[in-house]
């Protein structure tokens, strides 16, 4: 028998959990389909993690539309899901007089009365690493950084908390109609809904196909980045954004909110699985980000990584009902701002939805997220509380970013759960500091195992083929040992 939900959601990125903590919000039976064994899994773990303020939206777009929607939405998520985002601001930086020509334009779509051009020496007040070679930059100072992780985290326990079901380790493989429903296959069984809708990201194109329909040609790039270990903390305090080409908003240099200073991406292309660093691709971010910054201290990285940005011809976004099955809409091309975008991307979604028919009835009462505290955050005064309330909060399971075994619990049982080492990375940040998980993992997996109850071979790093550890190094067998 085939379970039956108002609507469907295949995609468990930041796009997908939005629109699911979106739909959350209704009297709605509601499950998201996600491929992988957690969120974040795919484009949106590895991006620049920035709230793009007005000033960056793109005119005439459907991405600069749901860009500019979004923005209104966050004090809704700053006060239901209690994720707050870091102003900081940003620096657009002009080296010539046609950049210069480009920040007035920021400045007349932005409109907001606090931001202004700079000339060189209040940059250097504000940023006093930049380079010399400047002649003025735009200051905005709404620009803000978000941990894309603990967003899409956020969304997806707001939605949870509602009543939203996830299934992982679920690849759709294809769409049937059963009257006016529609049945969606997956290996593992297969599910029935009035709606469904696609924001698989780089799978969505594939998606699409499968359902019959057709999009233009869908092609992937690869963006390279280099992450700074904390001691870089106060290089730059603003995100710093080079003027942008035809192609990107180019390499930029920015904080973190967890205090590591970032500098990407680069633009090149790619195979829609290829996540590899080159010493090519990151030269390139290397001399991009010592254009902004000549000092940028490289010698600090603890990290380097790439994303993976799928784009179509018109480097714009593709929502759109099907032509073959009425009620399933195909998210495409969701490329940046999608970060920025997702509530007024879920929104949108929310407006095409009715017009297919689905009736949005509000619940009485919706359930706040309360995000579970960061012990690295905390001062003593509640570090000593927290550690009186549970003995658990006094154990560090990891140095660099002082994670506590009350955290790692807290991973392994919120919903959705960490059921792998990088999902509890994701969450709270162990293996994500200078030593890169040398101290956490000689201690973290027994913990881990023991938590979950599960053996230690069946610990998986990331996905269900990715067992972190294979077999004993050494082992005696008693009926093979020499005799003396």
């Amino acid at each position: 028998m085939k379970k039956a939900y108002d609507v469907i959601i295949i995609g468990g990125g930041v796009v997908g959990c939005a629109i699911a903590w979106f739909l959350s919000h209704f009297d709605l039976k509601i499950l998201l389909l996600e491929r992988e064994l957690d969120v974040c899994c795919g484009i949106s773990k590895a991006n620049t993690g920035i709230i793009h303020s007005r000033s960056y939206l793109t005119p005439g777009t459907v991405k600069g539309e749901l860009h500019q929607r979004a923005l209104s939405w966050f004090p809704k998520i700053e006060k239901e899901l209690d994720f707050h985002p870091s102003v900081t601001g940003a620096l657009t930086v002009a080296f010539n007089q046609d950049d210069l020509n480009y920040l007035k334009s920021l400045k007349n779509i932005g409109k907001y009365d606090d931001a202004e051009i700079l000339s060189p020496q209040e940059s250097l007040i504000l940023e006093p690493n930049l380079s010399d070679r400047i002649v003025a930059t735009y200051y905005d100072p709404h620009a803000a950084v978000a941990s894309p992780f603990r967003l899409t985290l956020a969304f997806a326990e707001g939605a949870a908390l509602n009543g939203v079901e996830f299934h992982f380790d679920s690849s759709v493989e294809g769409f049937d109609h059963q009257g006016k429903k529609i049945i969606v296959h997956t290996p593992n069984e297969n599910y029935e809904a009035s709606y469904v809708v696609n924001a698989a990201g780089l799978s969505s194109a594939k998606i699409a196909k499968k359902s019959g329909d057709q999009i233009p040609v869908f092609s992937t790039f690869k963006g390279e980045y280099f992450l700074l270990d904390k001691e870089s903390q106060g290089l730059v305090k603003k995100i710093l954004y080079p003027v942008p080409n035809s192609l990107s908003k180019g390499i930029l240099v920015s904080p973190t909110p967890e205090g590591n200073i970032l500098a990407g991406p680069n633009f090149e292309s790619s195979c829609a699985d290829d996540t590899s660093t080159t010493s090519q691709g990151l030269n390139e971010v290397r001399a991009g980000a010592q254009k902004l910054v000549p000092r940028f201290p490289f010698n600090q990285t603890i990290q380097i990584f790439a994303g993976i940005r799928p784009t179509l011809p018109e480097r714009d976004f593709l929502i759109f009902v099907s032509k073959k099955h009425p009620g399933l809409i195909h998210l495409c091309g969701i490329e940046s701002p999608g970060l920025t975008a997702s509530p007024g991307i879920a929104e949108y979604v929310g407006e095409l939805l009715i017009q297919q028919g689905l009736s949005l009835k509000e619940k009485d009462q919706i359930i706040f997220r309360k995000a579970f505290p960061v012990f690295h955050d905390c001062d003593w005064k509640k570090r000593e509380e927290l550690i009186a309330q549970d003995p658990d909060w006094g154990q560090i399971v990891c140095r660099c970013e002082e994670v506590t075994l009350a955290e790692v619990k807290y991973a392994l049982r919120m919903n959705p759960p960490a059921r792998t080492m990088d999902g509890l990375k994701r969450r709270i940040r162990v293996t994500a500091g200078r030593c890169q998980g040398s101290f956490c993992q000689m201690h973290l997996p027994s913990i881990v195992v023991n938590l979950l109850n599960i053996g230690i071979q069946d610990l998986l790093k990331s996905d269900k083929n990715s067992n972190l550890l294979v077999g004993e190094t050494k082992k005696v067998v008693n009926t093979h040992a020499t005799p003396h």
